[in-house]
């Protein structure tokens, strides 16, 4: 191979998604589709045995018993809004990036206290959707954000969180490019569910706005707004 054209044709060969469906494993009480790190990198540094990768890094200020100092972490972020990595591969002289957060016990809920391997964990997590930005294994990253919409939808509002406003600003400072003002407000629809009568609600996911059945979980319609 001899382009991340040719890379991106041999990740999404029948032969090579077959590969990886192989090493598809299920755990956690819903069940969730993975592959374990090891084998998703193994597969692409056989495929670019020359890519390198790269881990970022902050230099934070700390009040350590009144002696100011500075340290280097792999992550960033606020104990309210969340903390993030971020990791970068270069393959064929083509650098692509991808951030992560740092999740705590399941997938779906952030670590607002991060710990040493949930930071590793999400380090390794973070690279894999790298390598996916130049194909490897990006079908599985549907998977996995169909079931993550199902299980952020299940997670009550939390209390004691910074303002919208700060929570946009830290994703600003972490992801850079312009983020939706979450204040705004939603459009009001007025239409009941086809399956048990309830209010149909408005949602926002990355994929845009939809509509949700009020009566969720008992009911799980939903529909795009068009």
């Amino acid at each position: 191979m001899e382009s991340t054209k040719d890379l991106y044709d041999h990740f999404q060969s029948k032969k090579f998604r077959d590969n990886i469906a192989s090493c598809i494993k299920s755990k956690g009480s819903k069940g969730m589709d993975y592959v374990p790190w090891s084998n998703i990198m193994d597969r692409f540094f056989k495929a670019c045995p020359d890519a390198t990768y790269e881990f970022a890094e902050y230099t934070v200020k700390l009040n350590e018993g009144g002696v100011q100092c500075e340290v280097t972490l792999p992550y960033t972020g606020t104990s309210k809004a969340g903390y993030f990595v971020k990791t970068s591969i270069t393959c064929f002289g083509i650098t692509r990036s991808m951030t992560s957060p740092v999740y705590g016990k399941t997938f779906h809920t952030v670590a607002l206290e991060p710990q040493a391997n949930q930071i590793h964990n999400a380090q390794m997590r973070c690279l894999c959707k790298n390598a996916a930005m130049f194909g490897c294994g990006l079908e599985l990253w549907t998977r996995e954000e169909e079931s993550q919409l199902e299980a952020e939808a299940e997670i009550p509002e939390r209390t004691g969180m910074e303002s919208p406003e700060a929570v946009v600003r830290t994703a600003t400072q972490v992801f850079g490019g312009t983020v939706v003002d979450p204040t705004a407000s939603e459009p009001k629809v007025k239409e009941s569910c086809p399956k048990c009568d309830s209010e149909l609600v408005t949602k926002s996911s990355k994929h845009g706005a939809f509509l949700a059945c009020s009566g969720y979980p008992d009911c799980r319609f939903k529909k795009n707004i068009t």
